[in-house]
């Protein structure tokens, strides 16, 4: 996830596959943990963790999801 610049980061919010600011890039299962493992260092948790959800839901991968989320 890290080695995304911010155009890249920006069309991927264009095609709903990070958040609007570019943050949170999630486009495969690898990309979802990335997000999972940073998501302690976001500024809005609660966005942070619906915008995780909602694409492991996409991805079918929600099993990837911690226990207590």
């Amino acid at each position: 996830m890290g080695d995304l610049d911010t155009a890249a980061r920006r069309k991927l919010a264009e095609q709903g596959r990070a958040l609007p600011d570019g943050s949170f890039p999630i486009r495969n299962r690898e990309d979802l943990r990335d997000a999972i493992q940073s998501y302690g260092r976001a500024s809005d948790k609660d966005e942070a963790r619906r915008w995780i959800k909602k694409r492991a839901r996409e991805l079918n991968a929600e099993g990837e999801l911690p226990d207590d989320w």
